[in-house]
């Protein structure tokens, strides 16, 4: 049995996966070995952040807009409600504002009217005609190692999905080399890892 302590209790499975980066899941993991650690708890990362805008009113025609620019201070614009229905979500427009930065970046402590204030004027590059007043709600969201730093020496730090600990797995996005993250590679690394947990048959 495995067991996972969380919000002040103890859970216990007979197999968990953890989801987490991998140096999370091994810093949190007691009985890890230390060549285990040593080995793959490394490699460089950048830390996931978005702003979330609740808008009035459309910002553009378009999904997912992709910036290029190495002036801009976010790295994709992407207007959710053009791909699902406003009705969906109370007749509001969300807009998600992506980023991977250097954990240390001022940006992850920074509050979320600081960051658009930042960001405005490039919006606005977007579609000229945007106001704040526009912009009905703000959401600031952040996570850390969560685009992988691929170096030469990615593939020995690669950990596989079975740790040293009996009936603990990972599966996340450092494991999906030598594709770049991505949400089809993640789902096509989840059903593999699911058959095989099914094949290998009860803990």
């Amino acid at each position: 049995m495995i067991a996972v302590e969380a919000g002040g209790e103890t859970h216990s499975f007979d197999r968990v996966v953890s989801t987490l980066p991998t140096r999370l899941t091994i810093g949190l993991t007691e009985g890890m070995p230390e060549d285990f650690r040593s080995r793959f708890g490394a490699g460089a990362a950048y830390g996931a952040h978005c702003l979330v805008l609740e808008l009035d009113r459309p910002l553009s025609g378009v999904y997912w807009i992709a910036i290029n620019d190495p002036g801009y201070p976010f790295l994709a614009v992407v207007e959710h409600t053009n791909y699902m229905p406003p009705e969906d979500y109370g007749g509001k427009r969300l807009v998600y504002i992506g980023n991977y930065l250097p954990m240390d970046h001022p940006l992850f402590s920074q509050d979320p009217e600081e960051i658009l204030a930042q960001f405005l004027p490039y919006l606005q590059r977007i579609n000229p005609d945007l106001r704040r007043s526009w912009i009905t709600g703000l959401h600031s969201f952040s996570a850390p190692y969560s685009q992988p730093i691929v170096t030469v020496d990615f593939r020995w730090h690669l950990a596989p999905h079975a740790t040293p600990i009996p009936n603990l797995y990972m599966a996340n996005m450092f494991q999906i080399y030598p594709q770049d993250r991505g949400q089809n590679y993640s789902v096509a690394m989840a059903e593999r890892l699911a058959r095989r947990l099914v094949r290998e048959g009860p803990a």
